[in-house]
């Protein structure tokens, strides 16, 4: 019998697992499910993505690099500066990556010497678990920050005992699960204590192109003096089947990136950099993708306006993050929600602290005759009370 990793065997279930078993015993049933659970939208990626990655396909294929293809980074560099006003340099401040959680995972390994007593890695709670198991199995103390009221991340409320020991905060901006923004003002507040205590700041900013009216800010417009962001396709074109993603920031530290990279052959293939290109370059269908959640959202919005239920998320992500009714427990909810086949994810899978506990999160995921169907299988369900 081999010897296992411990940190992997005290690691509980991965949520969006033990979401997966309870719906397939309601799919048994023979209950038609409306899935809010996991953040996959169902809406197609348009055909000039596929296409762009299929002319790609041809000839030899070798290796991918590391760095991408110049015009990737070029193509990213253009979309940097029409969404944030940022100039990056395309040779020294851009990666690719295959999609952002490998990423995410892998980043503590660039600062955490596992023997050393300063290893900390800070992060929001609730928040994305990849980046708690990240830290820890780069052996780093992860601590978890929990969020409440309006659920922005203010680490400069933290003691500077913590801070000295921190070498990797993360930031979440839209936040996930809670749709919360990070002002421009807080963002350059959690820069300069950054680079106060010399900490590497990621922020990951994967829902920046999905929000309501304002486009939130980027960690970029802040400087690049030990700032990474990560960003995404997989929610701005629908792409998480393909893998695709970047990294940028401050140039000595993607050089560092880049050499740390080479060990994990984790570089996307030139034909799904092909399709980014296509993705980057477009922004028409993103903004296509952002009315169709808005309306979405509008719907549940109304609903839990209608039931005076508090909530947060109305102004960006994927996500709307509700408050449970006093006496009903986020479990309680969710189960009584999936017996009508109405599937949402409680806040305790999200939070290492109690920051999750009256909360459920709800992707907005299925189509909008299918979010309306589902709204009215949960006004019935509470009509029966």
């Amino acid at each position: 019998m081999p010897r296992y990793n411990s940190v992997f065997l005290q690691l509980p279930t991965y949520p969006q697992q033990i979401l997966e078993r309870k719906k397939a015993e309601v799919l048994q049933k023979g209950i038609t499910l409306y899935d809010f659970g996991v953040g996959d939208p169902r809406e197609a990626v348009p055909d000039f993505i596929p296409k762009a990655l299929k002319e790609a396909v041809s000839g030899h294929f070798g290796y991918p690099s590391i760095v991408g293809d110049p015009l990737f980074r070029q193509t990213v560099a253009d979309y940097v500066k029409r969404r944030f006003g940022v100039e990056l340099d395309p040779e020294r401040q851009i990666l690719p990556c295959s999609g952002s959680k490998e990423a995410v995972f892998h980043a503590p390994l660039l600062v955490i010497d596992p023997k050393a007593p300063d290893r900390t890695v800070l992060f929001p709670d609730p928040g994305y678990p990849a980046y708690c198991r990240g830290a820890l199995f780069a052996g780093g103390e992860a601590i978890p920050v929990p969020l409440t009221g309006d659920f922005v991340f203010r680490p400069w409320e933290l003691s500077e005992e913590i801070l000295k020991k921190t070498r990797l905060l993360w930031l979440n901006t839209p936040h996930n699960p809670s749709g919360a923004v990070t002002s421009l003002s807080d963002l350059k507040r959690i820069a300069a204590l950054c680079r106060k205590y010399d900490i590497l700041c990621i922020s990951d900013e994967c829902y920046a192109d999905v929000y309501t009216d304002d486009p939130p800010h980027s960690m970029l417009e802040c400087g690049f003096e030990n700032i990474l962001v990560f960003h995404s396709l997989s929610k701005r074109s629908g792409m998480t089947g393909y893998r695709s993603a970047f990294i940028a920031g401050d140039p000595e530290i993607i050089e560092q990136y880049r050499r740390l990279r080479t060990n994990f052959g984790v570089a996307p293939q030139s034909f799904v950099n092909a399709a980014a290109v296509a993705a980057w370059s477009d922004d028409s269908h993103a903004s296509a993708r952002r009315e169709i959640f808005r309306e979405k959202k509008r719907l549940f919005i109304d609903f839990f306006t209608e039931q005076g239920w508090e909530f947060t998320g109305a102004d960006a992500s994927l996500y709307l993050w509700l408050k449970t009714p006093e006496g009903q427990s986020p479990v309680e909810m969710s189960e009584e929600l999936l017996s009508v086949g109405v599937v949402v994810s409680p806040g305790c899978y999200y939070a290492l602290t109690d920051a999750g506990d009256q909360h459920i999160r709800l992707a907005m995921v299925p189509d909008l005759e299918s979010c309306k169907e589902a709204i009215a299988q949960w006004a019935a369900l509470l009509e029966k009370k």
